[in-house]
């Protein structure tokens, strides 16, 4: 079974039940606990130092949130979609992103355009496995700016949760199982960098609708890019003996 680095609590003025939730979901949403993996309750109290009630208060909220589900007599485990499930979670987070952007369009501010401005260079992935964790933070942070910006409660709160389920992440990381990761990631880079151009010119813009076309055609392009990458995955077969982790063949490429 592969080993990972300790998870630890950055300790804040908060109840210690927040803080291992915090903790255990931050985990979950960077990949250091990986899809399908099993969440030993005793053995996380132990890693966090703190007690079973504690962690079990955790894992309740995690399945809550829909980042875990309990499955009976065996535990919890970190969700494990299926590519039938990201498609309709993208299909989800297409329309309700391009909402927030055109809503966006028309209020954003233009401190928050000078910030995209700012951040597009790091969303850009890269042929360097490196670039995968910079430039998943810079994507998310470039994107929560326009979901913030709509200023609806509810869609950013639902946007939020869809980008805990489909973190970009899911779809980088892909790229560096492949033998032609850094040709992958290369493309992906430029387009990224030609849609999030797109998005942000349209903002400057004030163009609502043209937002919510870029959004949508952005989210599509995501949705080929990842069923080809598991698609030349899935060819090469399974061969993990990684008996820890359950769910679908999507996770064990």
């Amino acid at each position: 079974m592969e080993t990972r680095e300790p998870i630890r609590i950055e300790r804040e003025p908060q109840r210690l039940s927040d803080a291992v939730f915090d903790t255990l979901r931050r985990a979950i949403i960077d990949g250091k606990l990986a899809p399908g993996e099993r969440l030993r309750q005793e053995a996380l109290a132990e890693e966090l130092g703190v007690s079973q009630i504690t962690v079990r208060e955790a894992l309740h909220r995690l399945v809550g949130e829909g980042l875990c589900i309990h499955i009976p007599y065996k535990g919890v485990r970190v969700i494990a979609p299926t590519l039938e499930d990201l498609e309709d979670i993208l299909a989800i987070r297409g329309l309700l992103e391009g909402l927030a952007a055109e809503l966006a369009a028309s209020q954003i501010d233009p401190e928050e355009l000078v910030t995209m401005r700012e951040l597009l260079p790091a969303t850009i992935v890269d042929a360097d496995p490196s670039s995968v964790e910079r430039a998943r933070e810079a994507n998310r942070e470039f994107h929560e700016i326009v979901i913030r910006a709509s200023e609806r409660r509810f869609l950013v709160q639902l946007l939020r949760q869809i980008w805990d389920w489909f973190d970009p992440l899911m779809v980088y990381a892909r790229t560096l199982d492949t033998g032609q990761g850094a040709e992958i990631r290369q493309r992906l880079g430029e387009a990224d960098k030609v849609q999030h151009t797109q998005l942000l010119e349209a903002l400057e813009a004030r163009d609502g609708s043209r937002a919510r076309q870029v959004v949508a055609e952005y989210i599509q392009e995501a949705w080929n890019n990842l069923a080809s990458i598991v698609g030349s995955q899935a060819d090469e077969g399974d061969h993990t003996g990684d008996t820890d982790r359950e769910g679908s063949a999507l996770w064990k490429a």
